[in-house]
């Protein structure tokens, strides 16, 4: 899905909890249904470094334990550039998983940057 359509994504069905991990700092995401995993290199409550994808996979699957929510993923490209390709597909892969089990709904969006061919793999993936 389009980048551009995240606030889309996380305004429909707005009882329902969202689950979202991204580069956006805390206070861009507003909204008292969403959960937000910041991806970054700082220290901060909210934040985990991109390159630990089984504490961001550790941290979905206990939140989904908890509650039901929808499980958004708004950083594919950075991921891609702090871990290769390979590391993030099977990423998603397994955080698509995840969702399923829980019976959530699971979204990425992307942007322009990714060649055709990590595109249709990802499309793959997610379907």
């Amino acid at each position: 899905m389009d980048y551009r359509r995240l606030n889309d994504i996380l305004i429909k069905d707005a009882n329902r909890k969202k689950i979202l991990i991204t580069r956006r700092p805390p206070f861009e995401i507003q909204g008292h249904n969403v959960h937000q995993i910041w991806l970054a290199k700082v220290s901060h409550p909210n934040a985990v470094h991109p390159s630990r994808l089984h504490v961001i996979e550790q941290t979905v699957w206990e939140h989904l334990q908890q509650e039901e929510a929808d499980v958004v993923l708004d950083a594919v490209e950075y991921l891609i550039i702090e871990n290769g390709v390979e590391p993030t597909l099977r990423f998603v892969s397994k955080l698509r998983d995840i969702a399923l089990l829980m019976n959530s709904d699971f979204y990425v969006t992307v942007g322009d940057g990714l060649d055709d061919r990590v595109l249709n793999i990802l499309k793959r993936i997610v379907e």
